[in-house]
């Protein structure tokens, strides 16, 4: 107990004296690394674009842009970018997030 309360004062008197800060007396936690697609900055044309190009929309993995290939295939190409939500597992939500990223010019 007295090493407990011993090592609090001196933690108190470090900070009084600002020679650290709180954060810097607690051991901090290994941040994990979290693999990102890298997302694009152009404007992609849903009729035209491929697998990988359609993977850089926000929230469009592999398996949603084979699904978008895969339905431009079998019907043709998008009418609209609206039309987009045709394909199974792209409602309003998703859309919406890449409305501004779509194109079928």
């Amino acid at each position: 107990m007295k090493k407990v309360f011993g090592m609090t004062m001196v933690i108190a008197l470090a900070m009084v004296l600002g020679s650290f800060t709180p954060a810097q007396a607690a051991p901090k936690k290994a941040h994990k690394k979290i693999n990102t697609v890298q997302q694009h900055t152009q404007i992609i044309n849903i009729n035209k674009a491929s697998v990988d190009q359609l993977t850089t929309l926000k929230g469009i993995g592999l398996k949603k842009a084979q699904a978008i290939v895969a339905f431009r295939t079998q019907n043709g190409n998008f009418k609209k970018v609206e039309d987009i939500m045709l394909v199974k597992g792209i409602g309003q939500k998703l859309f919406d997030k890449m409305k501004p990223f779509i194109t079928v010019k």
